[in-house]
């Protein structure tokens, strides 16, 4: 039984497309009216892309403990949002100690907050953007890539053996020697998620915008490399950093740098509820922390910073800012 820990966009659509290849799941949810949902009616999943849309029936508790008796040797996949990792993995360990834990979560530090309470430690990177429409319901683009790889050596085998069953699911799916460089590469990507977020829809469309984005991405390149740290696809089917750079330049003259799907991103969908919960911040000030300790500048991931903390102080809503206004003219 694969234990789906967390109800999200993520959650609910790597659950659904597992239930659909014939896996037992069960969904620990943190709500009781969204286990409700979950149990009476199902998860359903939209494609936009496509057109293709599914259902599929599955069980659902509410809450780690309630899911504590089906947890055996299969993993748990924790999909909860980063600022509630520590607490969720804390809850977990308490509910089953033994568990096998796979962190599919965005950020850097997951893995070493699940190693702390777990001897088998998956790292796990998710690749497809995916949009919570309902309490039991996501729109998410397709196929989904998905990048899995043992952070303690103790689950070597487990990590092969979910990548397995990630592709009978339907997903391109990466089995990582080194995880962590697979986790920073993300992470540089997601800086972006601040500025495709926060900027209005109609400059999405100029330099300023994409312009932007390419610089995020070099400051961050540049304080990655002066730190050591690499970041890397395992098998090259991820765009490396030079790569995203020149795509992202690129992307004006495609006419692909504005968002055509009705599918956004967690800033995108946290600045419709409360503008609280932002988790874009971490990704910025990890890279402001690095720059500054090789004494370099980083100038728009200090202006993408200041714009989500001022979103989240002024309860700003998406598509809110001009592309100028976030980060600066190029």
């Amino acid at each position: 039984m694969i234990v789906v820990f967390g109800a999200g966009a993520v959650g609910l659509t790597l659950g659904a497309r597992l239930a659909r290849a014939g896996e037992p799941v069960l969904f620990a949810a943190r709500r009781p009216e969204v286990a409700a949902r979950i149990a009476a009616e199902g998860v359903c999943v939209d494609h936009p892309e496509s057109g293709e849309s599914f259902r599929v029936r599955a069980r659902a508790v509410c809450g780690i403990e309630a899911a504590a008796g089906q947890i055996g040797g299969d993993p748990v996949l924790v999909c909860v949002r980063r600022q509630d990792a520590e607490a969720a993995l804390a809850e977990l360990a308490r509910a089953a100690p033994g568990a096998v834990v796979a962190t599919l979560m965005n950020d850097v530090d997951n893995e070493e907050l699940a190693a702390r309470h777990f001897a088998r430690v998956i790292g796990g990177v998710v690749r497809q953007t995916c949009t919570r429409s309902g309490p039991n319901a996501t729109r998410a683009l397709a196929p989904g890539r998905l990048v899995v790889g043992a952070f303690t050596a103790a689950a070597a085998g487990d990590a092969a053996a979910l990548a397995e069953r990630l592709h009978r699911a339907g997903y391109d799916v990466g089995l990582s020697a080194a995880i962590l460089e697979d986790k920073w590469l993300k992470l540089c990507v997601n800086l972006m998620s601040a500025p495709n977020a926060l900027v209005r829809r109609d400059d999405h469309a100029i330099r300023a915008f994409v312009e932007g984005k390419a610089r995020l991405l070099e400051e961050a390149r540049a304080a990655l490399g002066a730190e050591g740290i690499r970041a890397s696809s395992c098998d090259g089917r991820d765009r490396s950093l030079d790569e995203e750079i020149a795509f992202q330049r690129a992307s004006l003259a495609r006419g692909t740098s504005a968002r055509r799907l009705p599918v956004y991103n967690q800033v995108w969908q946290a600045l419709t509820r409360d503008g609280r919960s932002l988790e874009g911040e971490a990704y910025h000030q990890r890279i402001l922390a690095l720059a500054a300790r090789h004494g370099l500048a980083a100038p728009v991931n200090r202006r993408a910073l200041a714009g989500l903390e001022r979103a989240a102080r002024e309860r700003l809503g998406p598509e809110s800012l001009g592309a100028e206004e976030l980060l600066g003219n190029p």
